[in-house]
This record gives C-alpha cells, sequence and structure tokens, in this order.
C-alpha cells in the first residue's frame, strides 16, 4: 500500500479504471483487504477529492492535507462500507468531515473551545442551566456557540459550530433514559459512581456497566455520524426473523478441526454432503502439524492464511465463496499471526450484518470464527444459521452446544477478529474426470503431504515474535517443551494440541486408504497409512494422559517425562509414513516413465 500512495503522489500515471459495475467490485475487493484495488479507486477519485477540500478551505495546501488524512481513514474503513455503490458519497463524506476538522483547529480556542474554556459570563449569559436535562444543556452548548462566533464575525463559524451541537445531540440521543441519566449524572454534573448508585438505588458495579455500555453506544454512534450513516440500522426498523434448517450433524461425523468441520456442516446445508475423510484429507488438515516456538499453547492449529485455504479449498471442491474480514484497531486481536494482514474496520453492524442477512434470506448459512465459544474452547469456527431483529441477535453453533446458542449484534461487531464466508456459488461443472486424472490430483496431493512434513508451511507471520514450527520438525519443538526444566507446559494447551492432532493423523490413515493407485506404490501407500495409525495411537495415550479439560493442576515431571518418550514415538511413526510415501511417489514416477 505505501508504494502504492508514493506511486500516486510523485503522479505516475496509472490507468483509469472505469466507473459503475467495475467500481464496485474494485470496492468489494478493497472491502476484503485488496490493497491494488484501493489503490485503484484513490487514483480515480484523488483529484476529485481535493476538489472537495478546496471548495471548502480555498487552501491547495490545506486540502492536500486534508485529502492524505481522508485517504487514510478511508483504507482503515473501507471495510464497514455496507453498500459497496456508494463509495464516492462515503469519500465524500470522509473529507467533509476532515475538513471541517481542520478548519476547527484554526488555533487556540478559535474554531473549537473546550468545556474547560465556558466561563461564568457564558453560563450567565444563556441562562440557568438544568444539568439534569440534556436538552438544557443543549440549549446552553448551541447558545454558547452561537454567542461565540457572532462575537468573531465569521460566517463559517455558526455553521460549524451548529454542526457540532448537532452531532452531541444525535450521540446523546442513542442512549435509553436510563443510560442518558447514568451518563449525564457522572459526566456533565461530576457525580461519582457512589453518588449515582445512591441516586437510583442500585450497586456501583451497576454504575459502571451502565458507563461502559454508554461508552459503547456513544463511539458506534460517532462512527455513524462521522461517516453519514442513518441513525438507525439504515434508517428503517427491521423486523425480520429468519433461519436456516440445518441438517442433522451427530458427533460420529464430526471433528475437531472446526475448520473443516464447519465447512462440512456448511455443504451438508446446500445438499453437498462430503465425507470427513474427504474433507480432511483433500484439504490436507489430516497431515498438519504446527506448534508455537514460545509455548505449548494450542494456537498453532489456527495459524494459516484463512483466506487463501478457504479459497483454494473451496475452489478445489467446485465452489466459489465471498469473504468478509477484519481487525478491530481498539482491542487486542487474538491470533493475530493469522489475523494481522485483515484491514482494520470499525465495530459497526452495519459492517457485517448485511452480508450475513443477505446469505441467510438465500437459504446459506454463514462460516463464522465466533471468539466467545464455550469453554474449554477459547475460540473456534462456527456457523451463523439465523438472525432476529426484534431481538437483535444471530443463531449461531457451538461446539459445547448440540442446540446452538445466540450472539448479540453487538458481539458481532464487537468481536475484535472478524471473519464471515459464505459459498457463494457453484462453478460450472467440468467434464467428468477419468481414472487417470484421479490418480492424478491424488498424486499431486501425496506430494503436497511429503512437502510439508518435509519442509513444513509455507505461511509466515509477518510479526517477527509470532514464530511458529511445522510439519515433522513440529515434534522436536514439542518435545522442547516438555524437556526444557525452566519451562512449565502449559497443560491445556497440551490437552488441545493432542485431542486435535491425534484424531487428525486416525483421518489421515483412512484417507490414504482411498488414494486410488494400484500395485506396488498401492501397498506403500497402505504401509504409509498403518504408520499414521500408529502415530495417532501414540498421540492418543499422550491425551490419555493429558486430557483436553480445564484444569490448573500442573504436570508432573513423570508425566512430561512419558509424554515427550510418546511424541518421539509418534514422530517416528509419521517419519516412516511419509518415507512410505516418498517411496511410493518415485516407484509410480518411474513406472509412468518406463
Amino acid at each position: 500500500m505505501r508504494e502504492r500512495m508514493e506511486r500516486l503522489e510523485t503522479g505516475e500515471r496509472v490507468q483509469q479504471i472505469p466507473t459503475g459495475l467495475n467500481e464496485q467490485m474494485l470496492v468489494e475487493r478493497a472491502k476484503q483487504g485488496d490493497t491494488e484495488a484501493f489503490g485503484d479507486l484513490i487514483q480515480a477519485h484523488r483529484g476529485r477529492a481535493k476538489g472537495w477540500a478546496e471548495q471548502m478551505t480555498r487552501d491547495s495546501h490545506l486540502a492536500d492535507d486534508i485529502v492524505q488524512d481522508a485517504l487514510i481513514r478511508a483504507f482503515l474503513h473501507v471495510g464497514t462500507l455496507a453498500d459497496t455503490s456508494r463509495f464516492l458519497p462515503w469519500l465524500h463524506r470522509i473529507v467533509h468531515n476532515q475538513a471541517n476538522m481542520r478548519l476547527r483547529r484554526g488555533g487556540p480556542y478559535r474554531r473549537e473551545r473546550p468545556v474547560s474554556g465556558w466561563t461564568d459570563a457564558d453560563t450567565a449569559a444563556s441562562g440557568k442551566i438544568d444539568w439534569e436535562n440534556l436538552d438544557s444543556i443543549l440549549h446552553h452548548l448551541n447558545a454558547t456557540y452561537t454567542k461565540a462566533a457572532a462575537e468573531e464575525s465569521d460566517p463559517a463559524e455558526l455553521l460549524l459550530r451548529k454542526e457540532l451541537n448537532e452531532t452531541i445531540h444525535t450521540l446523546l440521543h442513542c442512549l435509553n433514559r436510563k443510560e442518558r441519566g447514568i451518563f449525564e449524572a457522572h459526566f456533565f454534573r461530576q457525580l461519582s459512581p457512589v453518588e449515582i448508585a445512591e441516586m437510583y438505588q442500585t450497586t456501583t458495579g451497576s454504575v459502571y456497566t451502565y458507563l461502559h455500555r454508554s461508552r459503547r453506544k456513544l463511539r458506534q454512534a460517532h462512527v455513524r455520524v462521522m461517516l453519514d450513516l442513518p441513525p438507525n440500522k439504515g434508517g428503517v426498523e427491521l423486523n425480520t426473523v429468519q433461519k436456516v434448517p440445518l441438517p442433522e450433524w451427530p458427533a460420529a461425523g464430526s471433528v475437531m478441526t472446526t475448520f473443516v468441520d464447519r465447512i462440512g456442516h456448511m455443504l451438508a446445508a446446500m445438499g453437498d454432503r462430503r465425507t470427513m475423510v474427504e474433507l480432511m484429507g483433500r484439504s490436507e488438515f489430516a497431515f498438519r502439524m504446527k506448534i508455537s516456538n514460545k509455548t505449548s499453547y494450542a494456537d498453532g492449529i489456527y495459524v494459516f492464511d484463512w483466506r487463501q485455504t478457504l479459497r483454494s479449498f473451496m475452489d478445489e471442491l467446485g465452489y466459489e465463496v465471498s469473504i468478509v474480514c477484519g481487525q478491530l484497531s481498539h482491542a487486542p486481536v487474538p491470533l493475530l499471526a493469522a489475523a494481522e494482514r485483515f484491514p482494520v474496520v470499525l465495530p459497526m453492524e452495519e459492517a457485517i450484518l448485511p452480508f450475513i442477512r443477505r446469505y441467510i434470506d438465500e437459504g446459506k448459512p454463514v462460516l463464522y470464527f465466533d471468539t466467545l465459544a464455550i469453554s474449554p474452547h477459547i475460540h473456534e469456527w462456527a456457523l451463523i444459521y439465523g438472525y432476529d431483529d426484534t431481538k437483535q441477535e444471530v443463531h449461531v453453533t457451538d461446539v459445547m452446544l448440540p442446540e446452538g446458542k445466540q450472539l448479540s449484534y453487538e458481539d458481532l461487531a464487537e468481536n475484535p477478529l472478524r471473519f464471515v464466508a459464505v459459498i457463494d456459488s457453484r462453478k460450472p461443472l467440468a467434464e467428468a474426470g477419468n481414472q487417470r486424472s484421479e490418480v492424478g490430483q491424488a498424486l499431486r496431493k501425496l506430494q503436497e503431504v511429503v512437502r510439508y512434513a518435509r519442509s513444513g508451511c509455507s505461511y509466515t507471520p509477518m510479526t517477527v515474535y509470532l514464530c511458529y514450527t511445522s510439519g515433522l520438525a513440529a515434534y522436536d519443538r514439542w518435545i522442547g517443551f516438555l524437556e526444557n526444566s525452566t519451562l512449565l507446559p502449559n497443560r491445556y494447551g497440551m490437552g488441545h494440541l493432542t485431542a486435535v492432532y491425534a484424531e487428525a493423523k486416525r483421518y489421515a490413515a483412512k484417507y490414504l486408504k482411498t488414494v486410488p493407485l494400484t500395485g506396488e506404490p498401492m501397498r506403500l501407500v497402505l504401509l504409509a497409512a498403518e504408520a499414521y495409525e500408529q502415530a495417532a495411537e501414540s498421540l492418543e495415550s499422550v491425551g490419555e494422559r493429558v486430557p483436553f479439560i480445564r484444569t490448573t493442576t500442573p504436570l508432573t515431571q513423570e508425566t512430561m517425562v512419558i509424554c515427550a518418550s510418546l511424541l518421539r514415538k509418534a514422530k517416528e511413526f509419521e517419519t516412516a509414513g511419509v518415507g512410505y510415501l516418498e517411496n511410493a511417489l518415485n516407484l509410480w514416477n518411474r513406472e509412468e516413465h518406463e
């Protein structure tokens, strides 16, 4: 993105994009984090943006600064744009707001006076203020601003202060009666939480909860004002309730690799029932293992290129997908190693709910990364399969709740790691593949399995302190945590890693038995399947000693020694399995060329 902006600054000629549908496609790509698409949009509209700024400032140099600030804001917030056909009005509003902010910063108190700058004379001039009444407060602010504008004889001042007054009015009116009362008592009347609790006959804890909720509502309302969004969910009161009937998904058909499991359930909801053996094998998650270099916590399970992996896997299955992703700037982002390439977005319902509603209305469940999963999980992949505008909530699957659960629209908007995706369409059916093409696909898959085992995952986090070891070498990293006398392994993470990877090796064995090879190469592949089964047994033995449960009991030295020994056995078996696969591939290639 930086290089792109530098090219634009130096005046390098880039072909103008056509307007209309092609521009809307660029906006869709920009929302999903495509910086090149955003750069093309800016190249097309930068001159127009500067024209808007110059009309307000009458200063070319100041207009350049305003446009630069506006473009940075637009880049950070493009993921919140719900209607991609309104990119230009949205950009115009951002430039307008940035220009107003610059004009109000013309000097100390020249354009904008802080609360501490109000004087007793101001108060007297506006009459008695009822600090318990919002309209009285706003009337006082308006009178103060009008008086200041008249004294400065600045025609633009009245408009600017009027807009600020309207903004305050809009923000505070997003609160209900009790929230407003507590907020006004605390911030305008300067009462302590203890005094407010006595006033409302409640606890100080409830007061803090109300203040926290009010701040969050005000922050969202402020964003809506800045982006010129209507005050209440698109300006129309929504009362829609919609739910997609999910097919039965028994425990016997589920796997702990929930990324694959939810994709299987999503496909089943669309009438495409795939076996979990096929899904685990073709996605290659049956053969993956990744361990953090810093801790035995289980975050390595989730660290891969989510967008590219989903697109590639679904493309292989014959589907196209649509994805909306992002990370919030005001909260710690879990699994940063996976989300660091996501665009920064705002905690707004409008940035995610239209996407969900659209596909739920089409009868399609939505893949969702849930950071509010039920214990013992911290976060997992889930499906959103319904929404209720009357209750302001969505229906979501949960690994620990067969009946599912509900999350509020606010929970969705405040999720610090945003990822929703849906099967958009099915690709045209290709000509039926023959046995030779099926063999070719299987061989390519086995080659990738061997490459991953020997060389590890190709996805590397950009943040240097987030580093992981994958493939066969991950066993050594894992064993090192157990044998390091200065480090106490994370028991919960150990249990989670063991449960996921033991099950994965079982599916690796099952998948290898379905490979359509013949003769001696197939015999070697079956030997590899047996080796993966033995690796799974060793990992399951680790799981018996360190189950995947929430507990504060530390691992004993004896348990760590036994587990390290079992992990070595698992690595020996899997290494043997990879060797069998290499021999099978080499033999098949020789036979093909003879």
